[in-house]
């Protein structure tokens, strides 16, 4: 088993940042490890607040800590004084969407509170930082290695049925006791590691999309440098991660990281590219066909191989073709006819096309502007270097991600996703959002037609394959 090993000091980390032109790192104070619930009553006190009215965000699931009911444990922490209210967000069984009706409830909850508490994994936190009052205190309680986005000031919430990253606030204070994350169900906290596959591909995606200057933020090779040294140890660290506390806290700086770094570039381009896509328009289909889904970072592990598949394509392509004398500059009419019958089957009102249309029409109008591909065509050989070093193959992704016990092919995820549905999503993943990435090169180049869709999901189920031969 490898050992991660990642330090994380907030004032050391804005001491290296110091030179770099980055939004500021607002993230208040970060309490990783064993018992740090227990500082939880302080914590809210010292934020010089006078916290006298508290209310908690969760879901109604079931959450431990070393044996004994969160609540329990946090309702005794909480300093005498202050009066702290409950408010259970989502279904019965536990489930929530981050929708507009459960963002407006959360929102009224919170209205008037001196402290809002977040207490759950990521999209109940992202719901506190969007529902949180400016003038309040905000605390993230962490309870699983779930995901990156607990420590930026961002959120992921529904927006017409598509999901949407919102600029929110930065918590004030995260807090991720290892008790409390070792209590968790073990595919929540390998998640977290499939979410993080993500670096393997999506910095890639940030770094083309940053040098043909499309909409984004500008790549910054120090905030690259957070989470990307790690990759390897970290697809190394084994199945034992879910219940090893000093792996998990680990796991927990290394998401923190990640989630610092979008915050300090002002977007999410740093961590989420292709592979985020794909994730989202399986999780857009589930909600609104009332399906269950997979985790978000079980379906980002398994994207991830198809983008890493995908990267490898575009970069096959470029060095047998070269980038041809015209860009295909995507047809606005053609392209507007596409999204809308890509999203007629899960929203007939057309809601969900419309969004989609919106964001990506943005995108179009920076693609017809001159030749987007000559920054590449000026310097191909230095940027593919440069691509190289931030990307890796589909087969060692896959063995990575299988050697921790994580799913590597879509049918392999735990809500599996048919032949149809997986083309559905890698097909037209590109249309989803304004930011550029690797399918839109594939475009551009001609090479994501019916024929190159198949290719790269077959080179991908042939990764997963061999990674489940040498498991």
């Amino acid at each position: 088993m490898t050992a991660l090993r990642v330090p994380l000091d907030l004032g050391a980390l804005r001491s290296m940042l110091a030179g770099e032109e980055l939004h500021p790192l607002d993230l208040g104070e970060l309490h990783i490890g064993k018992g740090t619930i227990g500082r939880l009553g302080e914590l809210v006190s010292r934020l010089g607040r006078s916290p006298a009215s508290i209310v908690i965000l969760a879901a109604a699931t079931p959450i431990t800590a070393s044996g004994h009911d969160l609540r329990d444990v946090i309702g005794s922490v909480l300093r005498p004084g202050s009066s702290h209210r409950w408010v259970v967000l989502g279904s019965a069984d536990g489930y929530v969407h981050a929708d507009e009706d459960t963002v407006a409830r959360a929102r009224q909850a919170a209205a008037g509170a001196d402290c809002v508490i977040g207490v759950g994994s990521g999209t109940i936190c992202d719901i506190a930082k969007a529902a949180a009052p400016g003038a309040a205190a905000l605390v993230l309680v962490q309870t699983a290695t779930s995901v990156n986005g607990y420590a930026d000031p961002f959120s992921v919430l529904l927006k017409s049925g598509v999901k949407r990253t919102t600029p929110t606030r930065w918590p004030d204070a995260l807090v991720a006791d290892t008790d409390v994350l070792a209590a968790a169900p073990a595919r929540l906290n390998l998640a977290g590691l499939g979410d993080m596959s993500a670096m393997f591909t999506a910095t890639a995606d940030w770094y083309l999309a940053a040098l043909l200057r499309a909409d984004g933020p500008p790549y910054s090779a120090a905030v690259a440098g957070l989470v990307r040294p790690y990759g390897e140890p970290m697809l190394g660290a084994g199945a034992t991660l879910p219940r090893d506390p000093g792996q998990l806290a680990d796991l927990a700086r290394l998401l923190t990281l990640s989630g610092i770094g979008m915050g300090l570039t002002g977007g999410t381009a740093s961590a989420s590219g292709m592979e985020h896509a794909v994730s989202h328009l399986l999780e857009m289909a589930a909600t609104a066909t009332g399906a269950a889904a997979s985790l978000h970072g079980e379906q980002v592990g398994v994207a991830s191989i198809v983008a890493a598949a995908t990267w490898a394509h575009v970069r096959e392509t470029i060095g047998r073709n070269g980038f041809g004398k015209q860009p295909r500059i995507p047809d606005a009419d053609a392209t507007a006819a596409r999204i809308t019958t890509a999203f007629a089957t899960l929203d007939p009102t057309g809601a969900m096309a419309a969004e989609c249309l919106a964001d990506y029409a943005a995108k179009m109008k920076l693609l017809a502007s001159g030749d987007p591909l000559a920054p590449l065509r000026d310097a191909w050989e230095d940027h593919d270097a440069a691509l190289g070093r931030l990307l890796i193959g589909p087969h060692e992704l896959a063995a990575g991600l299988k050697a921790a016990g994580l799913p590597v092919r879509f049918g392999d995820l735990p809500t599996a996703v048919d032949d149809d549905e997986a083309r559905w999503a890698v097909a037209n993943c590109a249309l989803q959002r304004r930011r550029f990435g690797v399918a839109d090169l594939a475009m551009l180049l001609g090479a994501w037609e019916d024929e190159d869709v198949a290719a790269v999901l077959a080179a991908a189920e042939a990764a997963g394959a061999k990674a489940e031969d040498h498991r």
